[in-house]
């Protein structure tokens, strides 16, 4: 018996055989490749049969990927490994020999007396670490004489087999892939578009093509922006600049569908790009927001109704407030609260600010409210009202994140006398024309929902005068940011007081929202933004005025 790992090879012309295989196999993949490749293996080593297989591990099997036998191509096939003369192939990882008699050493194998095979060479293909791919091997029915060159001859072409059957494993993987994002997507209910570097629209699936009621062939070659209006162009094209440069941004905008009706849509935009930086193309999921935009319009009318719907009348002072939330609905609240069945006729005013804003916020706030006014009802000093609401929100809102400031004030115009609970929130300011300056109401105490045992001291100011000015406000006023990121701040909103004290409050709390507006530019506000003005006035003999 010959030593089955000795190498032999008939005499051969081993340029003229990879010059055959090389030009036989030069500009096939795939398939195509395998084929090509046994076939002119085959020929130019004067072989009876050669073939390439992919190893199954788990069953243990070959799959042939190409066979070429007596001339032809022939059916692929599937065999067990173990008792065949590639089984040393697969276990040692490396060429085995069979020079002769190759029977004898597997006589019970009926494929080699089929083919009355004398002689075969198969080598291992393998991957990048190591692991069995397959085998390339070669049948013949003569003995192969030993050709050592020939053996590299075998090896460039089992390296290149190998990588072949990498790439298809690796093509067939992003098929895969791409096949169940394709799915994903195909049944998303958001609609998906995939555009160029140039943002056209090349690729979208089914949702979208409803959202706007278009056909595929309409929106195909487009842009977004061919979808909005005249005024939501820039809108858009700003934040597609944004996209770019930052890769991923998020934003809301309108897209005008078929029957030319808006609907308001949320984008998630991604920017694609290549191994040097360069932008390849675009993603964005649309989310179709009516029926959310409808919902939080209820509940923004709803919320809306919570607050005073007009200032009281109160004999001496002249009150007004606004709030505005930067969603549909938010977390900053304001009320005015009356005392007159507890107390001598002082008026009652309170601001607060959620963390946060939306829904959870506007939960709050309206629970807030709710025990405010039910608390504020019943007779006590505005430090126990305070108190015991801390104590109520804290069971609610404990560990969950969120808090919520207040400021509350008492003024009693009769006395000239305020009163002040501070729960965290920035100080209101009382400005006096007269004087030209300004005075914090400061005041300890923590935000509401932090420590359940917390007591809220009141602060005491008295002599108030004519002219003077409260203002309470949130964060959001001077927390403004324009498109520059310079912020409105603190000394911009006294100015402000400063400049328009003569006028009434209502045209107080106006002049500063219109400067916020101006000062923002169509940036839009990132905090709700509510203010309440109270100016102090002559206060005439009798009480019959004052009522809410």
């Amino acid at each position: 018996m010959s030593n089955p790992y000795q190498l032999n090879f008939q005499d051969l012309d081993e340029d003229a055989v990879v010059r055959a295989i090389l030009e036989g196999t030069a500009t096939e993949t795939g398939e195509e490749f395998f084929s090509a490749l046994v076939e002119n293996l085959s020929k130019a080593l004067h072989t009876q049969s050669a073939w390439v297989t992919e190893f199954i591990s788990k069953t243990r099997q070959l799959r042939a990927l190409a066979f070429w036998a007596d001339g032809k191509l022939m059916p692929n096939f599937e065999m067990d490994v173990d008792g065949t003369p590639c089984q040393a192939v697969v276990e040692t990882a490396q060429l085995v020999h069979y020079p002769d008699k190759i029977i004898e050493v597997f006589p019970n194998n009926h494929n080699l007396r089929k083919f009355r095979a004398a002689s075969y060479m198969g080598v291992p293909l393998l991957d990048a670490g190591g692991k069995i791919l397959g085998n390339l091997a070669v049948l013949d029915t003569r003995p192969m004489r030993k050709k050592p060159r020939a053996l590299a001859i075998f090896q460039i072409f089992a390296t290149r087999a190998s990588a072949e059957l990498q790439r298809l494993h690796a093509d067939a993987e992003i098929k895969k892939r791409e096949e169940k994002y394709r799915r994903i997507v195909e049944t998303a209910a958001e609609g998906f578009l995939s555009m160029d570097e140039h943002g056209v629209i090349n690729d979208l699936n089914e949702a979208f093509r409803n959202m706007l009621g278009y056909s595929r062939e309409d929106i195909i070659g487009k842009t977004p922006l061919d979808f909005t209006r005249e005024d939501n162009t820039h809108y858009f094209a700003v934040n597609t600049v944004n996209s770019q440069a930052g890769g991923n941004t998020k934003f809301e905008g309108t897209l005008i569908a078929k029957n030319d009706r808006p609907i308001p849509v949320l984008l998630h935009r991604s920017t694609l790009r290549d191994e040097q930086g360069n932008i390849i193309g675009h993603t964005a999921f649309v989310t179709d927001m009516s029926e959310q935009k409808k919902s939080l319009a209820l509940a923004a009318e709803i919320q809306k109704s919570l607050l005073p719907n007009a200032p009281p009348r109160v004999q001496g002072l002249d009150i007004a407030g606004r709030n505005d939330s930067c969603d549909e609905i938010g977390g900053d609240y304001f009320d005015f609260l009356w005392g007159q069945e507890c107390s001598n006729n002082h008026f009652d005013a309170v601001v607060g600010d959620v963390t946060g804003h939306g829904v959870d916020a506007a939960l709050l706030m309206t629970t807030a409210r709710a025990f405010l006014r039910m608390r504020a009802s019943q007779c006590g000093g505005i430090s126990q009202i305070v108190t015991e609401m801390n104590r109520h929100l804290t069971l609610d809102i404990l560990n969950t994140g969120r808090f919520m400031t207040l400021f509350y004030i008492s003024i009693d115009p009769q006395t000239k006398t305020l009163q002040w609970v501070r729960a965290g929130h920035d100080p209101a300011i009382i400005y006096d024309p007269q004087e030209d300056t300004f005075e914090e109401l400061k005041g300890d105490g923590l935000a509401l929902g932090v420590d359940e045992n917390f007591s809220y001291q009141e602060n005491l100011k008295t002599g108030l005068r004519p002219g003077q000015i409260i203002a309470i406000g949130t964060d959001g006023i001077w927390e403004t940011f324009n498109q520059n990121g310079d912020m409105f701040g603190k000394g911009l909103f006294r100015q402000i007081i400063q400049e328009n004290s003569h006028r009434d409050a209502n045209q107080i709390v106006d002049a500063v929202y219109n400067e916020i507006n101006r000062f923002a530019n169509g940036a839009k506000t990132k905090d709700d933004i509510t203010l309440v003005i109270m100016k102090l006035q002559e206060i005439s003999d009798g009480r019959e005025d004052w009522q809410i």
